[in-house]
Formats: C-alpha cells, sequence, structure tokens
C-alpha cells in the first residue's frame, strides 16, 4: 500500500447524461462558470483509495491539492488491488477502501455485491468526462460505416435497433438509403459481451448501457463479434472492428476515433431524431454534448442514503470544484475536466 501523508445499485439519475450545451470554447481548459472550492468543516482522518492503473495518477494529484485545505486528512493508495471489479470486491468485501475509482461505468456484478451486503446501492458519483481520440482512457466512441455508405447520421434509438435482438432495423432501407443499398443487409459488428466467468470489457458494458436500453436488451444474435485479435497495437480489438467495416461494404460497427482507418467513415449522432446531431469533435466531447462521451466515477464504499465521511465529503466536494477539475487540465491531456452543469448534478449527490 502507497501512503500519501499529510495530504499535510441502479445507478444514480444522470449516470448516463451527458451534461449541458456551453458556449465556452472547452477544449481542455476548466469551465469558468465551476464555483471555486470552498472548504466546508475543517475535517481530519484518513481516506483509503483502492488502487487502479487507470486513475493513480489523477487520484494523488487530487489529494496532493486537496492537501492544501485540509493538512489534516491522511491519504492512502493501495496498490494491492489493481483491477476495478478486483477493488470494488475488496472494498465491499473486507471494507478496504472508502473510495474505489472506476475509468468505466460500474458493471452489475459490481453492484450487486454491493447491494448484497447492504441491501441498496452505492453512491456513485462521475468526476471527470473521459478522453476524446485515445486508445484508452475511457475514450469517447464513434460509430463506423463503410465509406462508401451513403448514410449520414443516426439516433441513439435507432443503434438500439440495428444492435438489438428486439430490434427491427434489418436492411439499409430502414434507414432511408435508396436502391441499390436499400434491399442489403447490414453487417453488425462488435466486441464479445462476455466469457463464461461473466466478466466483460468495459466498452461492451458501456454499449449495452447505452444502445440496449440500460441493457434490458440483449445483442442481435447474428452480431459478428470481435475477439482475440492478438496483442499487436495494430490488431488492437477496436481497431480491427473499424478495418472489418472498411472492408466490408454493409458494415456497421462502434470503435474510438482514435482507431480511424481508410475505407471507413464516422457519423454524427443524436439523442433523438429531432437533433441535434453532432459529429464528436474534440469540443464536442468535452463539452459533453456528444452523444457517446463517456465518464469516470468515484464509487463510495457506501450505502447511497447513509451520510459520508467527512472527510470523504470534502474530498469529493473538491475533485468537483474549479480547484479540482483543474487539475485535470493541468495534467498531460487524458481525462477531460467535467461541465459546470454536469458537477453541479454530481455535487448534488455530496452535498
Amino acid at each position: 500500500m502507497k501512503t500519501i501523508s499529510h495530504f499535510s445499485a441502479v445507478l444514480p439519475a444522470g449516470f448516463l447524461a451527458v451534461g449541458c450545451c456551453l458556449s465556452w470554447a472547452a477544449g481542455s481548459a476548466v469551465d469558468p462558470a465551476l464555483p471555486p472550492y470552498q472548504a466546508g468543516e475543517s475535517v481530519a482522518g484518513e481516506i483509503v483509495c483502492a488502487g487502479n492503473h487507470a486513475t493513480d495518477e489523477l487520484v494523488t494529484a487530487w489529494a496532493e491539492r486537496f492537501a492544501r485545505f485540509h493538512p489534516s486528512v491522511h491519504f492512502q493508495l493501495r496498490h494491492d488491488t489493481r483491477l476495478t471489479s478486483t477493488a470494488f470486491k475488496a472494498a465491499v468485501t473486507e471494507d478496504a477502501a472508502d473510495l474505489t475509482p472506476c475509468a468505466r461505468e460500474p458493471f452489475g456484478y459490481d453492484l450487486a455485491r454491493f447491494r448484497q451486503k447492504y441491501g441498496e446501492a452505492p453512491l456513485v458519483v462521475a468526476v471527470a468526462t473521459g478522453s476524446y481520440a485515445t486508445k484508452s482512457a475511457t475514450h469517447a466512441l464513434a460509430i463506423y460505416v463503410h465509406a462508401d455508405n451513403p448514410l449520414s447520421r443516426l439516433t441513439i434509438e435507432q443503434l438500439h435497433d440495428i444492435y438489438a435482438r428486439d430490434g427491427s432495423i434489418v436492411r439499409w432501407g430502414q434507414l432511408g438509403l435508396p436502391a441499390p443499398w436499400a434491399d442489403q443487409p447490414i453487417h453488425v459488428y462488435g466486441l464479445v459481451p462476455g466469457s463464461p466467468n461473466g466478466r466483460q470489457m468495459g466498452i461492451v458494458n458501456y454499449v449495452q448501457l447505452r444502445f440496449l436500453h440500460g441493457g434490458e436488451s440483449e445483442f442481435k444474435t447474428d452480431l459478428r463479434l470481435i475477439d482475440d485479435a492478438g496483442p499487436e497495437p495494430e490488431n488492437h480489438l477496436l481497431h480491427v472492428i473499424v478495418r472489418a467495416v472498411a472492408a466490408d461494404r454493409y458494415g456497421i460497427g462502434y470503435s474510438g476515433f482514435a482507431n480511424r482507418a481508410p475505407g471507413a467513415k464516422t457519423l454524427l449522432l443524436a439523442d433523438s431524431p429531432d437533433g441535434p446531431f453532432y459529429a464528436g469533435t474534440h469540443d464536442e466531447v468535452a463539452r459533453r454534448v456528444y452523444p457517446l462521451t463517456r465518464a469516470i466515477y468515484m464509487c463510495v464504499n457506501q450505502p447511497v442514503t447513509r451520510p459520508l465521511k467527512p472527510a470523504v465529503r470534502e474530498y469529493l466536494r473538491f475533485i468537483l470544484s474549479r480547484e479540482g477539475q483543474q487539475v485535470i487540465a493541468d495534467l498531460p491531456e487524458k481525462y477531460l475536466p467535467l461541465t459546470a452543469g454536469f458537477a453541479a448534478i454530481e455535487r448534488a449527490k455530496v452535498d
């Protein structure tokens, strides 16, 4: 366990929200509408945070800045639980941590384990926006089709009808494409939904939550699955999906913006048929208006109805302040700061 001394459910509402449109030029800058941190009561004691290779640098930087306001808080970062689900299990079953960073949306079995112990959901707080065009870092997702495909846009509900077993869209003509596309079948590409032990990738979990009505629907049985493509960077599973779509005139698949390849193009997306439709630019992801923008979460190891430990409450309040989000902007770009509107939703869970 690394010690940093003297830092001297059903998911809550807003979990899948993409935030409020702002007029400021976001980039990686901090939203000027974010309120500055105002320390509440003076707090002391210990905060134990589970380790996570994807978030260790960020939570440590937050703790160092937090110590300027609350030097009597002792922060411990564990290194014996490296994966989110392992850390979450240890936190719940062994009370091994106050906080478990989640560089993905919590899995159903993470939350089920918590409900089994406490009878209710944990407090889950979004603390950062995911990345834009990286090959990791909880990046936004893009929808790819063949470059020759005349389709230019889709809605989230249309993605449900393309990917879900109970969805009705199976031919390109159902999306308004004329002949000779109209009668052609849609070849749907995706990652393997799960393994025999019930584990899956965070991106698949996100796709289920976002495309499949929060996981209530199942994937189509004829989904063209991409699995075990090899360790080489060019064979990353998400890159293989784009290459498959580029080679298949009637293909569609999801991947990251960093996985672009010749022969495939991305589509504009919207939450409703009335739009607005977004291309998924860096600015749109930073402003959280692009529909497939993701987030980084902090799971609190206590039931959502129980009052927070004072030091934990202040740490979360700090993270969701202007100073806390500035920490994200000050690090080499990976995750993005939250918008003021989205941070306010998350802060209401803590205050």
